[in-house]
């Protein structure tokens, strides 16, 4: 068997048609296998396609996720801003009163010998 093709039939056709019947067996031979491997080949880059979305799926993903993060960061970059500005202003509050210090009767005192 040729094929599929029966022995009897190829022979039937090659003493029938002679050499040109031969070429034609051959030729459908030839065809079937290069559409079994192009099917083949079909099936791979179809599983090969599946395997490049999922991960271009999770690539996308990923972007999706650091994007969500920055604008976590900044919210907290802000929050942070205002934080350290507060700081600094209770900071520049102390040091004035510290600087200035009217209710302690020592400093009021050394205010004057200075």
């Amino acid at each position: 068997m040729l094929e599929g093709i029966p022995l009897a039939f190829v022979s039937l056709t090659v003493s029938t048609l002679g050499l040109p019947g031969m070429a034609v067996v051959f030729w459908y031979v030839d065809q079937r296998r290069t559409e079994r491997m192009l099917a083949e080949h079909k099936a791979q880059l179809d599983n090969v396609l599946k395997v490049y979305r999922a991960d271009m799926d999770r690539v996308t993903r990923y972007y999706e996720d650091n994007v969500s993060l920055v604008k976590g960061y900044e919210r907290l970059a802000e929050d942070l801003s205002g934080v350290i500005t507060l700081s600094t202003r209770t900071l520049e509050a102390m040091v004035q009163k510290i600087e200035h210090n009217q209710w302690c009767p020592a400093a009021r005192e050394g205010v004057g010998k200075r």
